[in-house]
């Protein structure tokens, strides 16, 4: 079927584009089975432009063209909400630390009951992508308060990703670093900077590289960049090596006293042979619950340990247990801790808080019993409006019994697997 412009039609199926003037009818063409031209007029004969078009594309190229326009206009209006809340958030949030000196004290990582302990006995509050900021000036960031102040407020491990940039630099971005990059050198010097002000802090790093493959040439360039950065730092002099704990990890009062306040792990896939010292990989030392949660439910209904884990070459000890307490929703952006209200309103799980203290501590003491172990690092976003100090704090400070409790495990605390 052929058709003129058309301000409309009786006949959906024969409509082409609309006309400024909606209310004139306009002549149409067919071609009948006898491929006989038959014309008639569904209105007034007004004289009019007219243009010819296959119906059938012209439909679809009108709709197509409809459903992306509507598209756009959604996007942008979520994106003008978006960018209203986080600006509202950041109201309510303090400007990035200047100063990284904390105040003098006796005990480790600021607390005196630490020392004592070794460091695989120990919690730490730890940030998910740690550095997708807001201060940071990432577009879709994870966390409002930058790096800088999660060290001054207690925070003493930071999960970083690593990537190659287009120019081949080696930068912090998470997924694409078209969305965004922080300096790796300027966040090495933080940490160098942080160590030597407050000599009794000890901080934990966990790199994720992408690619993280010896066999491509990209992950083995990443790999040495990565090094050579760390290395041009003034980092390794502080840095703990693994040939430290071949028997058992040792107190944090020994690391001071060593002088070995940094601990890096990397899931860089080199073998034992090729690694430095002070890099250990996650696979030899790392367990992790779940981190691909789409929903409160799914992630409370979720303690199992997903992480394929090989002991290292002598490691009398269980591995340290990385227990991740997100939800995809942080990874776009949104802090579930303000959209609650709303995911309560509508029902739309995934927008649920997950990192209020009440709720934190319900999950992490309950998969505690389920696993018979205490995490090592309880991991947020946005940790500026999580309960994850005072969750660390708690478990830090548990009871004699309390942890005997745990520790010989309890089944009937393990939830029943959710659909996501």
């Amino acid at each position: 079927m052929l058709c003129t412009e058309t301000y409309k039609t009786k006949d959906p199926a024969r409509l082409c584009m609309l006309s400024p003037n909606r209310q004139h009818y306009v002549r149409y063409t067919t071609v009948n089975m006898a491929h006989k031209t038959q014309e008639a007029w569904a209105g007034p004969a007004e004289t009019t432009p007219t243009r010819r078009c296959a119906s059938a594309a012209c439909c679809m190229s009108l709709g197509l063209l409809t459903g992306v326009l509507a598209c756009m206009y959604v996007v942008l209006v979520l994106f003008f909400v978006y960018i209203c809340a986080v600006a509202n958030e950041m109201l309510s949030i303090p400007a990035c630390a200047t100063s990284l000196q904390l105040p003098t004290h006796t005990g480790c990582n600021r607390d005196d009951a630490l020392c004592g302990k070794r460091y695989n006995d120990t919690v730490q509050a730890t940030i998910h992508n740690a550095f997708a900021t807001t201060q940071d000036h990432m577009l879709v960031a994870q966390h409002r308060g930058c790096m800088r102040s999660a060290l001054v407020r207690g925070v003493r491990s930071f999960m970083l990703d690593v990537h190659l940039t287009s120019s081949g630099d080696v930068a912090l971005c998470h997924y694409s670093c078209k969305m965004g990059t922080v300096s790796l050198s300027r966040t090495l010097h933080m940490f160098l900077e942080f160590l030597e002000r407050n000599p009794r802090e000890i901080v934990t790093v966990i790199w994720e590289m992408t690619p993280a493959s010896p066999k491509s040439a990209a992950g083995r360039a990443l790999y040495l960049q990565w090094r050579q950065a760390i290395s041009a730092s003034g980092l390794v002099p502080h840095m703990f090596s693994r040939e430290q704990n071949r028997n058992v990890w040792p107190t944090l009062q020994q690391m001071i006293d060593d002088g070995t306040r940094m601990v890096s792990f990397s899931n860089f896939q080199s073998d034992h042979a090729a690694k430095i010292d002070w890099d250990m990989w996650q696979a030899r030392f790392i367990e992790q619950t779940p981190f691909n949660s789409l929903t409160k439910r799914h992630l409370e209904a979720n303690c199992l340990v997903q992480t394929v884990f090989t002991p290292a070459w002598t490691m009398p000890w269980q591995p340290l247990l990385v227990m991740n307490q997100f939800t995809a929703a942080g990874a776009i952006g949104v802090n579930t801790d303000k959209s609650a209200a709303f995911a309560d309103f509508t029902g739309i799980g995934s927008l649920q808080r997950v990192n209020g203290e009440q709720l934190l501590w319900h999950r992490v003491h309950k998969c505690a019993h389920c696993l018979a172990r205490i995490p090592n690092f309880v991991v947020v976003d946005f940790w500026d409006s999580s309960g994850v100090l005072q969750v660390v704090q708690r478990l830090n400070h548990l009871s004699l019994n309390e942890r005997r409790r745990i520790l010989q495990g309890n089944l009937s605390a393990c939830p029943v697997p959710a659909a996501k």
